[in-house]
């Protein structure tokens, strides 16, 4: 409820301020000091004439707004991720205790073959 105070708050200035700056009271003037004469001037004609884009782009600001606050938010969990260790794999040889010398310098062996990591 705070947050959707906190943005109404802080758009509510720029919406009211927007119909005021797209009024359109500025333009031309003519006859004694602008107050509707029709020597060469427009004059104020009343009502909102072409000034219907203020409204609609506040209307929208607003509405905007509003449904962004009403909007609910989830909040995801945090995700885990469990690495494993990675193990290089194991290097071994086989290794022939009656010549003295590893596989495959000699293909056979009297005796069992002894492994040995390396």
């Amino acid at each position: 409820m705070k947050r959707l105070s906190l943005l109404i708050a802080c758009l509510l200035p720029a919406v009211l301020a927007m119909p005021a700056q797209a009024h359109g009271f500025g333009h031309g003037g003519g006859g004694y000091a602008g107050y509707g004469g029709h020597h060469g001037g427009h004059g104020y004609r009343g009502g909102w004439g072409n000034n219907w884009v203020a409204p609609v782009l506040g209307a929208a600001i607003v509405g905007g707004a509003i449904y962004a606050a009403s909007t609910p938010s989830y909040a995801m969990p945090a995700q885990v991720v469990v690495q494993q260790q990675y193990l290089p794999p194991s290097r071994i040889a086989y290794f022939c205790p009656t010549s003295q010398q590893y596989y495959p310098n000699v293909p056979t062996c009297q005796v069992p073959w002894q492994p040995v990591s390396y």
